[in-house]
């Protein structure tokens, strides 16, 4: 389950500066394999690149298992309309396996936040409640590409669907903002 919250973190980390981070549940099913009771981000908005540090609690009423749980992940950016960031390289709006995805996560790969919390990063995980306390992970500079998502506002929608039943068994709608770092020094005075 703590592979999850690797996944919701980083969703998050990518929407509004205006409004404070928010996050809402948006699955009805009484099938649910996840809750998230409480989480929190600061700074905010989120600095990229920079430290985000953030703390999550989940419940998971079922053990989740198996490679039939599909995540889908749509991420939009605000720039005078919402636009839809693509899928590139398995980045952006998305569909994933979530447990393949959660696989990527091993011992050694989990993140060191995670590990010190002993909290797991891979498929199965069992019913309970995890709880991340505040950690702190390093927001990359974000360059090429992928600069223009540096800083903005996003809306960010991701649902995990039983692909056995087809019900949705999973949803959260995220805002989210993120900026840069401002700008100092002597070529700050001279270009802004």
């Amino acid at each position: 389950m703590a592979g999850f919250l690797i996944v919701l973190l980083a969703l998050v980390s990518g929407s509004f500066a205006s409004h404070p981070f928010s996050y809402r549940d948006c699955n009805q099913s009484p099938n649910k394999i996840i809750h998230v009771t409480s989480a929190h981000l600061n700074p905010f908005p989120v600095v990229v690149p920079g430290d985000l540090t953030g703390d999550i609690v989940i419940q998971a009423p079922r053990v989740v298992q198996g490679n039939h749980y599909k995540l889908d992940v749509h991420i939009q950016k605000h720039a005078l309309f919402w636009i839809t960031v693509p899928c590139i390289s398995g980045v952006g709006s998305c569909s994933y396996d979530l447990c393949t995805l959660l696989s990527q996560f091993n011992n050694t790969q989990c993140p060191p936040q995670l590990r010190a919390q002993n909290l797991p990063c891979h498929c199965p995980f069992q019913p309970g409640t995890y709880t991340m306390t505040p950690a702190t992970f390093k927001i990359p500079e974000m360059s090429g590409l992928w600069s223009w998502l540096a800083s903005g506002d996003y809306r960010v929608d991701a649902k995990i669907t039983d692909t056995q039943t087809g019900e949705e068994v999973a949803c959260y709608h995220v805002d989210v903002s993120a900026t840069q770092p401002p700008c100092s020094g002597f070529l700050c005075s001279i270009f802004g």
